[in-house]
């Protein structure tokens, strides 16, 4: 009985046995074998199902190679165990593989209960702490086990956000050969070099043509292609760290989906600006004109953004490739080729390249979709894209360079043009400095006669004014003599009259009468000495005050002065216009003293203010009739430091715009031949210059003039 039982129960174990199924593998091809089916998996976590001998049976069945977005019944995100039993055969047992993984978060992986790798980071709380969605080429040793079981500690997020442009698997794992995963690893570090190394080439040229972009010809081509290589470079930047897992590793990123999913943004906009630049650049380098083909260009060329992030794959791939390269390069092939036919300088050279370039690149491009078409381009069409592309680069810093060539070597040139030319000038210089020499000794000798010829016409006409001042005293003082003589005239004759009358009497011997005509004829004597008293006293003023011709001040009554100066001017101007009439008004200081000045030129300058004064009530009254009472006002006042005379008149006053130019020489406002313009000038630079004082005016236009002489009290 318990032989039979034991026979049973074996049958038993082995009929389970054979209801878990196993993915059979009798060998490793080329391309690897993937492991999608007889996948156990459970939500949960639990050391134990890492153990070979856990019965998963009960467990859900998974196909874990399907969309992230098909797994409906799943969570968003938390942690279960995925679990696989292999059938390995004998060839195989033993031997080192190498595993690829792509997963949606972070992952622990088990071969037969102990622990050979991790993929990403399952925090304590059993979710992701840092998740990771590639990994390349992980080697384990399959053991002489012919049926292993491999189990997968899995915290996952099916977080995404283009899952219609980047459908990502839910958990792949792929077993190479040893040979084959060996030989992708160097392929894959090959690339990581490349990529790298291409950012740094294409980063460095691009900024040392930003470096030179001062001293460039083109500046705006300058600008525009090193921002193309600066951008090219930055997409190599970004295929590398996609390669090398550099952004995960850095920054530590919890979910690795969303984390490449933003790369790739970031990675398809770079692209559109790198291939924006260089169809601008290439636009201004060859001077051609915008015309409706490039901004179609640009349009389309943009619509590789919108069109990578929310087109359906595969044509969100091909978005990638055919509007954000192929169409922009297209357009710059027949930009360039379009040069060469008007012979731009470079074209051939640039135009060879991005042909080369083009056609590797849609090579390429043809066998990454189809690879049937070519086993050699698919798997080496990256490497000849990318030297082509560098070698592009290196033609594009070429022309530039050769334009920078270009520009010094006609730079020198000018410059050897401009040492010629600025010796020509030199000569010419020194000759015209000669003849300049010649023609200023000729010119200063002109001045000199002209200067010679200005300053005795200066003189002459400041004698003129000196001689009409010298006539308007001359006539005043006639004219204040001719009244006492004219009184003189009358007695003589009258007494001589007195004197036959009186012989006459005396002939009749009446002694009364004769009385009578002595006592008129002394009276007459005595109005005749009287009057010549009065000549005389006008002779002794005027003489005094030529007595000191030297210049030199002295002691002066300036009330007298002023007075007697006042009446001169007024007899003077009545002499020349005999209806003249104006009331003199004279407002005294009797404290003023005696100031220290050169009384004829003081006087002078009394002289021509009154007379300006007697001519301002002249033209008055002419225009205004007899309603008007000309009056003339001198006032003479002590201040504090100084004395103040103040000439006044109700005459026509002076206008507002000439006040300012009336002490400039040669400057008046009377008819022609009736002034000379230096009246006022001389008079300003007496009490100016030669007393210290200060000569101002005050006037409103058809109301009068007010003239003030401030002297110093001690000069």
């Amino acid at each position: 009985m318990k032989p039979l039982l034991l026979i049973w129960f074996l049958g038993l174990t082995s009929l389970t046995g054979l209801a878990q199924s196993v993915f059979r593998i009798d060998s490793l091809p080329q391309q690897g074998v993937v492991l999608d089916k007889n996948w156990r998996f459970h939500l949960g976590d639990d050391p134990a199902w890492a153990k070979p001998g856990f019965d998963d049976s009960r467990w859900d069945t998974l196909n874990p190679t399907q969309l992230v977005a098909q797994l409906n019944r799943l969570p968003q995100d938390s942690i279960g165990w995925l679990r696989i039993r292999l059938h390995i055969s004998p060839a195989l047992r033993g031997r080192l593989i190498g595993v690829n993984i792509q997963q949606a978060g972070a992952a622990e992986l088990f071969l037969n209960g102990k622990n050979v790798h991790r993929c990403g980071v399952i925090s304590s709380q059993k979710r992701i702490e840092v998740g990771s969605i590639y990994q390349y080429h992980v080697f384990i040793s399959l053991g002489a086990d012919s049926i292993p079981v491999l189990a997968i500690r899995y915290a996952f997020s099916k977080d995404q956000l283009l899952p219609r442009a980047i459908p990502s698997a839910f958990y792949t794992l792929k077993l190479t050969s040893f040979e084959v995963a060996e030989e992708n690893e160097k392929y894959l570090s090959f690339n990581i070099v490349m990529e790298f190394a291409l950012f740094g080439v294409f980063l460095g040229l691009g900024f040392l043509q930003l470096l030179l972009y001062p001293t460039a010809t083109k500046q705006q081509t300058t600008l525009s292609l090193s921002l193309f290589l600066i951008t090219q470079g930055v997409v190599h930047l970004l295929n590398g760290c996609s390669l090398s897992y550099a952004i995960s590793r850095l920054f530590a990123f919890t979910n690795s989906l969303i984390t490449y999913e933003l790369s790739y943004i970031v990675w398809v906009i770079v692209i559109v600006i790198s291939s924006f630049y260089y169809l601008i650049g290439t636009y201004q380098y060859f001077e051609l004109p915008r015309k409706v083909s490039f901004w179609i260009v640009i349009a389309l060329t943009f619509t590789a953004i919108p069109a990578s992030l929310f087109l359906k794959f595969p044509y969100s791939s091909l978005a990638q490739y055919i509007p954000a390269i192929i169409i922009p390069f297209i357009e710059i092939l027949r930009v360039g080729l379009l040069a060469v036919k008007r012979n731009r300088s470079g074209a051939i050279l640039f135009t060879l390249a991005h042909g080369i370039t083009l056609l590797v690149f849609l090579s390429w491009t043809i066998s990454t979709f189809l690879p049937t078409i070519s086993e050699f381009l698919a798997k080496n069409g990256l490497y000849l894209f990318s030297v082509c592309y560098l070698g592009l680069a290196l033609t594009i810093s070429q022309l530039l360079a050769q334009e920078r060539a270009s520009l010094n070597q006609l730079l020198r040139k000018q410059l050897v043009d401009l040492e010629v030319l600025s010796q020509k000038n030199l000569a010419q210089e020194q000759e015209k400095q000669q003849l300049l020499a010649t023609q200023n000794e000729r010119l200063e000798q002109q001045v000199e006669a002209r200067t010679a010829e200005l300053k005795a016409s200066q003189a002459q006409l400041i004698q003129k004014e000196k001689l009409a001042s010298l006539g308007e005293l001359t006539a005043g003082i006639a004219h204040e003599i001719q009244n006492p003589l004219n009184f003189v005239n009358n007695f003589s004759e009258v007494s001589a009259e007195l004197v036959g009358e009186l012989k006459e009497e005396l002939a009749k011997g009446d002694t009364q009468e004769a009385q009578f005509i002595a006592d008129d004829l002394s009276s007459n004597l005595q109005k005749i000495h009287h009057h010549g008293g009065r000549a005389a006293a006008i002779v002794q003023g005027m003489l005094e005050h030529s007595r000191t011709d030297s210049g030199e001040k002295r002691p002066t009554d300036l009330n007298a002065l002023a007075d007697e100066y006042l009446k001169i001017a007024y007899h003077g101007f009545r002499a020349k216009d005999k209806d003249f009439n104006c009331q003199l008004v004279t407002e005294s200081d009797p404290g003023l003293g005696r100031v220290e000045v050169v009384p004829q030129e003081i006087g002078r300058v009394l002289l021509n203010l009154y007379n300006n004064a007697f001519y301002a009530v002249s033209e008055r009254q002419k225009q205004a009739g007899n309603d008007y009472h000309p009056s003339v006002r001198v006032t003479t006042k002590r201040l504090a430091d100084k004395v103040e005379v103040q000439v006044s008149d109700n005459g026509t006053g002076i206008p507002e715009s000439i006040k300012a130019k009336i002490f400039q020489p040669f400057f008046t406002t009377k008819p022609t031949g009736e002034g000379t313009g230096l009246g006022l000038s001389l008079s300003y630079d007496i009490v100016t210059k030669g007393h210290g004082g200060l000569l101002e005016v005050e006037s409103r236009e058809g109301e009068g003039t007010e003239f003030s002489i401030s002297l110093p009290k001690h000069n």
